[in-house]
Formats: C-alpha cells, structure tokens, sequence
C-alpha cells in the first residue's frame, strides 16, 4: 500500500516541485494551498501518513498552528515543517515532528520522510 501525504504549500513551483519529488519514492501527494485548506482537507480525506507544511502561508493559519491543530487531533500523525526564514528547534517538536530547512537537497527530503514513514 502506498502512504499518502499531505503537502501543505503555497508556493506553486515549490509545490509541484516537492509533489514530483516525493512521487520518486512512489507516495501518494495531495496537495493544499493554505493550512486553512489543509484542514478542511485533513477533517474531510483523514487518514494521511505524512503532513508536509510551510510555515509562511495565507490564510488564518500559518504550518505552525496547523502542525499544532494536527498534534491535538491526530496525536500519532507524523509532521514535517518546512522554512527559509525560520527556525524550530527540535526540542519543541514532538517526536513524530521533523523541522527540515529550505532549501534542501533531495536527499534530505527523501531521508525525513522515509524516516517518518518508517515510524509509522
């Protein structure tokens, strides 16, 4: 079975992008604009594997407070945050949560997200 993941991104080079990325290790994407789309999406089509989110986006949510709302709902859903601009340490995350810096290789990509998926 193939996991499915949630790509949260507002970007859309960036989110075709990581969509193709993450096709080459044969997953599932669905993809959102915003992390107020990502919810409706996520209370409508759960379960997902993965949560892949910016942390900069439009909406009323930024990946942050979405990656919060998802812990408090879905405790055991595996999230990965994604900035350029931010940093979160990895002492504040859950241990089913992975900050990944922009930009990154895809080797990097690839390695968190097996490593989450993995886990599962």
């Amino acid at each position: 079975m193939t996991a499915t993941v949630l790509l949260v991104e507002d970007e859309e080079m960036l989110r075709v992008l990581l969509s193709e990325a993450l096709s080459l290790i044969d997953l599932e994407i669905v993809c959102c604009r915003s992390a107020d789309e990502a919810m409706i999406t996520l209370e409508q089509a759960h379960p997902f594997s993965l949560v892949i989110t910016d942390i900069c986006m439009p909406g009323t949510l930024d990946g942050i407070e979405l990656a919060e709302k998802i812990w408090h709902r879905w405790p055991h859903l595996p999230v990965i945050i994604s900035s350029g601009n931010r940093v979160i340490r990895r002492e504040k995350l859950p241990d089913n949560a992975s900050f990944l810096r922009k930009p990154w290789s895809l080797e990097q990509l690839h390695q968190i997200v097996l490593h989450h998926l993995a886990s599962e």
